[in-house]
């Protein structure tokens, strides 16, 4: 739901805000290393204010452990990578900044990372065509080595939307096929870090025009933005093992509040979610909760 759909819809073609208080959103929530599985309907949507300004903030993904928000937003010529983070999911988070790296001139968007903070997927249209590309280092305190365009994942399609794994062992992504660059969902799974990912496979059972998604670690939920009509809502999904197919779809209903919600992202133990809104005409990040049992 970035500023490079715009930039596949033209090739196509030839208020008032509520502060973030970190400890309301954190309300029931367990430590990040205590035994958690956060279920139920999400409360406490707030807008991280910090964050939220007359530019547009979306692409949205939370490290696994909540503590590291990242986001893209334009700096009038091309959309960047964003990133905040804080000492503890009890605090609020500070002012971003730009994702330190050697990213050249061009849009990157859908910012998501390891839970080590090493390896950094986002999607680019450089050098050319819309595809999912990886940065990594070998420190937190480092900037990103350049990055490289994973094109196995952009074999005669273009793609977008990419979420890593807190293990960066799986990747899920969409497909870039209308002018908002939704699609169809992927997933790719490779055996060890030092692999490559190899061509994903597309997850059935899901609508279409759908993208940005966010899966479980057992990889048995998924939670993804579904265009309806002129507008997109939050959508998750179930199925009873890896190898089945998707079901049991689900509309966030308790977030899918105004118009244009999406980029969702959880932490691993899906008691917190950041999405994107337009709800109040601007596109803002969201934070809400739930109890973690």
């Amino acid at each position: 739901m970035e500023a490079l759909r715009h930039v596949v819809l033209l090739a196509l073609a030839a208020c008032g805000r509520i502060d973030f208080d970190a400890r309301v959103i954190d309300a029931g929530e367990a430590k990040p290393d205590a035994a958690c599985f956060g279920t139920g309907a999400f409360t406490n949507v707030q807008p991280v204010s910090v964050l939220n300004d007359s530019n547009t903030q979306y692409g949205t993904s939370l490290s696994p452990d909540g503590r590291v928000l990242l986001w893209e937003q334009s700096n009038g010529t091309f959309d960047q990578l964003y990133m905040t983070q804080r000492s503890s999911r009890a605090d609020a988070f500070p002012a971003g900044t730009l994702i330190p790296g050697m990213f050249v001139a061009g849009n990157a968007s859908d910012p998501t990372i390891t839970a080590d903070l090493l390896e950094l997927y986002f999607a680019s249209d450089v050098p050319a065509g819309l595809c999912i590309h990886r940065a990594t280092r070998t420190s937190p305190a480092l900037p990103f080595d350049p990055p490289v365009k994973l094109g196995a994942l952009c074999n005669g399609i273009t793609t977008s939307g990419p979420s890593i794994s807190a293990d960066g062992l799986t990747l899920v992504y969409n497909s870039a096929l209308d002018g908002l660059a939704e699609g169809d969902l992927y997933i790719t799974v490779r055996s060890d870090r030092t692999a490559d990912f190899p061509s994903g496979k597309k997850l059935n059972g899901l609508p279409t025009a759908v993208g940005y998604p966010w899966l479980s670690e057992d990889r048995l939920r998924i939670w993804f933005e579904e265009e309806v009509g002129p507008d997109l809502q939050l959508v998750t999904a179930q199925r009873i093992s890896p190898s089945d197919d998707f079901s049991s779809l689900q509309g966030l209903t308790e977030l899918d509040t105004g118009t244009g919600n999406g980029d969702p992202g959880l932490t691993a133990d899906e008691s917190v979610i950041v999405f994107s809104s337009s709800r109040t005409g601007n596109y803002d990040i969201y934070l809400a909760s739930r109890p973690c049992l």
